[in-house]
């Protein structure tokens, strides 16, 4: 019998294994088209889970801080969701009376190569400690699957005594491996299949299919066609 993934901790939409959207119900670019399983999560549904993550998150920080809350966005597969977690902050901003205010950090880090997640440690330069030290940290992820970059990140910004660190994060695998870092972030948009391979909605798969509206799961074939020696 399968163990089931402890999700009781966790505020998110679950997407289980029965989850599959057919490729021709929706838009999706003809170059990529043969290297498509199936749709895991629409745009619509995908947007419309960021927007109230957007909701959660200006309702905790506005107005309670004296200074602005300090993103930084894992780069380059947390881009798209941080853009529209922006633009949703803003809309926010326009018909309610309380002022968001924020500053953006961009960091670049490779957690995958190929399919493997794999990240040794943070360069100390990467996410300096004055951008840290005495600041409200939001960190914003694409995609919690090992644990071991998140685990890396946190690591190495707690050391620098922020004044508070949240984090959130599009998509929290299913994976069995990540449970000993007993990490759960307070903005989680969807749990989904620890086996499946996500690409699109800012993901990649060796710097292809990041333009992809729809969250997406490669096959096969297109794993092999794209993988790196």
């Amino acid at each position: 019998e399968t163990t089931r993934y402890p999700l009781e901790d966790i505020d998110c939409v679950e997407v289980t294994e029965d989850t599959k959207y057919d490729k021709d119900l929706f838009t999706t670019p003809h170059k990529d088209y043969d290297d498509i399983e199936h749709i895991l999560i629409p745009e619509g549904l995908v947007k419309s889970r960021v927007e109230k993550l957007a909701d959660k998150i200006f309702n905790d920080y506005c107005g309670k801080r004296d200074e602005s809350l300090k993103i930084i966005v894992v780069m380059n597969g947390a881009f798209q969701f941080y853009s529209d977690l922006q633009l949703y902050l803003k809309k926010m901003t326009e018909y309610k009376s309380e002022r968001f205010f924020s500053e953006t950090s961009f960091v670049k880090l490779k957690g995958y190569v190929n399919t493997t997640q794999t990240l040794d440690g943070i360069d100390e330069n990467a996410i300096p400690e004055e951008l840290i030290r005495g600041q409200d940290l939001l960190i914003v992820e694409d995609i919690f699957d090992s644990g071991t970059l998140m685990t890396n990140i946190l690591k190495h910004v707690n050391k620098f005594e922020p004044r508070s660190v949240e984090v959130a994060v599009l998509l929290h695998k299913m994976n069995p491996k990540n449970i000993k870092h007993r990490f759960i972030a307070k903005y989680t948009g969807f749990a989904v299949p620890g086996k499946a391979f996500v690409i699109g909605y800012g993901m990649d798969y060796n710097e292809r299919f990041r333009d992809l509206s729809h969250i997406c799961i490669i096959n096969k074939e297109g794993i092999e066609r794209y993988k790196e020696e």
